[in-house]
């Protein structure tokens, strides 16, 4: 995976047009920089020649004048001039620099900072088909170390590569004008290091960033199921397994971020050698040519110089060429990531879809008319010809073996994935893009596992909402509801209670207690509990339920169980079976 001549422009196509606008004010920044490289090579010729003749500037039609307005200083004032001359253009040069180097840092960790949080809106808006068939390492791999990469090895070394490229061309411009064979001899020599540098290492370094690639995302799946199986690594003593699977993909990329970092000193040292040498044969050349001993050592002295600063140039050029084939294979993936079309079937379930705007009522019956579904086009259909209704205000059970269909069923209804064919529709009208976030507005959802929050039993319940937004009245009455009452008298922290990572310091009754309020906190028109009792004892389910009695004939209530002691609640029962719903009473 190696970038080309054709496909290196590409990499800018990840950046927003604010970013490439902001690029392109850029350029003179790096350009006035450009400028002032060179003005203080420029200045070491005369300060150079006045050191070693009284008469260099009085040879120079133009500076004789000026000499004359200033009283014709004396050759030591003129020394002295020369040399605060040169020192005050180089400490100009190098303020500039830093200022350089601050719109280039802005810049670049600017973009970082706008790519990751689109990239994230676009994953957070991506349909849930989307998640059910994408790796949450590989999600976060990309948001997290191959954006970072992006900039680390991409944005930076290209903006770098450019202006040492124009910093070399313009010294370069300079010593041609003063010695035009030795500089030339000088050029050839290093342009043929630059070109076998590139052309032998290209491959090579870019298959240690595919493989670093590779095993970032590795390092990241197993890092999750570390921290998420740790109860179960804990109990089995298998925490060992544990570390040398992610120690394999960690080696790994720990071994390619080595060679990259060993790599980036070669270029500097074959550099340093070519141009000594180079140098030296222009010393001996002129010499041999009969060119005076002073004006090769006037030569040397500038060419040195030029070469203090061609030396490190050429060796960031080939250090940003190898950093940027290095990080090509994040180019590439960023680059997939943000070409990708992901389509639900139909149409798309993103809350923020400028064309929602419909508003339904809920006052009749939710029907699924006709409905199949498969999860793939090559899938054989989950449901076929699916016909049934839920009249607004029934409490209604769903049952069924596992993998019959209960957890897709309940996705249908909540609109998180839509019918291959046929239509569901709420009261006389069909679900669509225009009317999808009204109907989920609508709905209060508790799934089997509750996610909770690492933050305070507030900001689970009211999900979503600023605390300028919470009510604290309404967050007290869903308490109440849930049967909350005894976790809050159990603190003094009230509705602050931190309740850990996913509710670490809850029991598994209380987690589901606060799905259920924070599912009724929006007072919705219908309660959809997912399996939300499967992982409770038998009298936990029981007061959870009791605590929904008082909600029947006021919502539409759907419950998906397995267990029958759920489903007693329900007056009207509905089982799966190869694809259907057959109904019977509870």
């Amino acid at each position: 995976m190696t970038f080309s001549s054709e496909s290196f422009f590409s990499g800018f196509k990840i950046l927003s047009s604010k970013a490439k606008l902001r690029l392109f004010i850029l350029i003179p920044v790096v350009l006035m920089g450009v400028g002032l490289e060179t003005l203080s090579i420029g200045m070491v010729i005369p300060a150079l020649g006045v050191l070693m003749s009284e008469d260099y500037l009085y040879e120079i039609p133009q500076v004789v004048q000026i000499l004359d307005n200033f009283g014709n200083p004396n050759h030591q004032q003129l020394i002295l001039l020369g040399l605060f001359a040169l020192a005050g253009s180089f400490a100009l040069k190098n303020l500039y620099l830093f200022f350089q180097i601050q719109c280039q840092g802005t810049f670049v960790y600017g973009a970082q900072r706008e790519i990751t949080l689109n990239l994230f809106r676009k994953y957070l808006s991506s349909p849930y088909l989307f998640h059910l068939n994408t790796s949450s390492a590989k999600l976060l791999r990309n948001l997290t170390t191959e954006v970072m990469s992006y900039c680390n090895f991409f944005l930076m070394p290209v903006i770098n590569l450019a202006t040492e490229i124009l910093v070399v061309m313009a010294i370069l411009l300079l010593v041609l004008m003063i010695e035009p064979r030795g500089t030339i001899l000088l050029v050839m020599m290093l342009v043929l290091l630059v070109y076998l540098f590139v052309r032998v290492t290209k491959r090579t370094v870019a298959s240690w960033g595919s493989s670093r690639l590779a095993a970032e995302e590795g390092k990241m799946k197993h890092l999750q199921e570390g921290f998420k199986g740790i109860k179960e690594i804990l109990l089995s003593h298998k925490r060992d397994f544990f570390l040398s699977r992610f120690q394999e993909h960690n080696k790994l990329s720990g071994l390619m971020n080595k060679k990259e970092y060993i790599f980036q000193y070669v270029p500097k040292l074959g550099v340093e050698v070519i141009a000594v040498c180079s140098l030296v044969a222009m010393c001996v050349f002129m010499i041999r040519q009969g060119v005076e001993h002073s004006q090769v050592a006037h030569m040397l002295g500038l060419m040195a110089t030029a070469g203090f600063r061609l030396i490190p140039s050429f060796s960031r050029i080939l250090n940003n060429l190898q950093a940027i084939n290095y990080g090509w294979a994040s180019v590439t993936a960023l680059q997939s990531e943000q070409e990708q079309e992901v389509v639900a079937p139909k149409f798309s379930s993103q809350l923020d879809s400028p064309t929602s705007t419909t508003s339904l009522e809920f006052k009749n019956a939710l029907t699924f008319s006709e409905v199949s579904f498969a999860y793939d086009n090559h899938d054989a259909p989950i449901f076929t010809n699916l016909n049934f209704s839920i009249k607004a205000g029934d409490c209604v059970g769903i049952k069924g073996e596992s993998g019959s269909g209960k957890s897709s069923l309940v996705n249908l209804v909540l609109g998180l994935t839509q019918p291959t064919e046929g239509e569901i529709r709420i009261d006389d009208h069909k679900i669509d893009r225009s009317n999808l976030p009204s109907w989920q507005r609508m709905i209060g959802y508790v799934p089997q596992e509750v996610y909770l929050l690492e933050d305070t039993l507030r900001r689970n319940i009211a999900f979503g909402l600023s605390d300028s937004e919470i009510d604290d009245d309404r967050i007290r009455t869903v308490i109440n509801m849930a049967q909350l009452d005894n976790l809050i008298a159990s603190t003094s922290k009230g509705f602050d209670l931190m309740v850990g990572e996913n509710g670490a310091r809850l029991s598994g009754g209380q987690k589901q207690r606060i799905g259920i309020a924070r599912a009724l906190y929006h007072d919705p028109r219908v309660l959809v509990l997912d399996e939300a009792t499967s992982g409770l004892d038998a009298q936990t389910e029981r007061q959870l339920l009791a605590s929904l009695s008082p909600l029947k004939g006021n919502k539409t209530i759907l419950i998906v169980a397995h267990r029958e002691t759920a489903l007693d609640f329900c007056p009207l029962v509905y089982t799966i079976e190869r694809g259907q719903l057959l109904a019977s009473s509870s």
